[in-house]
C-alpha cells in the first residue's frame, strides 16, 4: 500500500466520548492527535469524526496520498453510500471529493493484533480522558428524539409510582411501557377492575356487590380465578 497508513478509531467509556487517528509509514508511527466530543455524542459519531479529521489533516500537511484504515464498518459503509441524509457524512464526502491527493478508505477487522489498529484503539480511549471537549456538536435527530422519549417515559412512570390510584392495576403492572398498551375493552376491565364486575358496580350503582355465584364479593380476582360459574372457561384457557 503505497504512501502513509492512517488508522482511526472511536470509543465511548462511562459515557465519555473520544476518538483519534495515528500516522504510520513503513510501521513506523510518525504523528497522531486525540479528541474529546460531547458526550452526546455516538461511537459512530467518533468513527466517522476520526475520518474527518485525518481528512483536514492530509488537506493542512499536504500529504498526498493518504490510506484511512477504520474498524467501523457502519462508518465505511455510509461514506460509500450513494444517498445520504446525515450533513455530518455529506460535509465528509465532500472533503474527500475536493481534496487534491488521493484517499483511499479500507476497512479492517478490529482486535486482531493489527499494530496500527491496536495503537488507533489505545489512542481512541485515551481520547475519552481528555478534560474538555475538543469537538462539539448539536445531537442528530434521533438522538433528540430517544432523549425526549426516555424524559417523557421517566416522567410517566414516577406519575404511576405516585399515583394512589389505580391500586389494582399497580399490581398487575409496575413499569410504565408504551408497547404494552391496550385497546381491548374486555381486557381493559380486568386491568382496571372497572365496568360489569358486581364489587365495582356496586360503588357507583344501588346493586349488590355479591357475586352472581353467591359465594364471594363479585371482584376481578374471584372471578378471574374462583367463582364457580367461570370454572369452564377457565380450564379452557388453562
Amino acid at each position: 500500500m503505497k504512501g502513509l497508513m492512517i488508522f482511526t478509531d472511536g470509543s465511548k467509556i462511562d459515557g465519555r466520548v473520544g476518538c483519534a487517528f495515528v500516522v504510520f509509514y513503513n510501521k513506523t508511527e510518525l504523528d497522531y492527535r486525540k479528541f474529546r466530543l460531547n458526550e452526546s455524542s455516538t461511537v459512530f459519531m467518533a468513527e466517522v469524526i476520526a475520518i474527518q479529521q485525518v481528512v483536514q489533516y492530509g488537506r493542512a500537511n499536504d500529504l498526498g496520498q493518504v490510506n484511512i484504515i477504520s474498524d467501523s464498518r457502519s462508518a465505511l459503509m455510509a461514506l460509500s453510500a450513494v444517498e445520504e441524509a446525515r450533513d455530518i457524512i455529506n460535509n465528509i464526502k465532500e472533503d474527500i471529493k475536493e481534496y487534491k491527493g488521493k484517499i483511499t478508505l479500507t476497512w479492517i477487522r478490529a482486535h486482531i493484533g493489527n499494530f496500527g489498529n491496536e495503537r488507533a484503539d489505545q489512542l481512541a480511549k485515551e481520547a475519552t480522558l481528555i478534560s474538555d471537549e475538543t469537538i462539539r456538536f448539536v445531537p442528530s435527530r434521533n438522538q433528540i428524539r430517544n432523549e425526549g422519549n426516555k424524559i417523557i417515559k421517566d416522567m410517566w412512570q414516577n406519575r404511576w409510582n405516585d399515583s394512589k390510584n389505580a391500586r389494582w392495576t399497580k399490581n398487575l403492572i409496575d413499569k410504565v411501557n408504551v408497547d404494552r398498551l391496550y385497546g381491548d375493552f374486555y381486557i381493559n376491565q380486568i386491568l382496571t377492575a372497572h365496568g360489569v364486575f358486581r364489587e365495582h358496580q356496586a360503588s357507583f350503582y344501588e346493586k349488590t356487590s355479591l357475586c352472581s355465584c353467591g359465594q364471594e364479593t363479585g371482584s376481578v380476582l374471584h372471578v378471574i380465578k374462583e367463582c364457580e360459574i367461570w370454572t369452564s372457561y377457565r380450564k379452557k384457557l388453562a
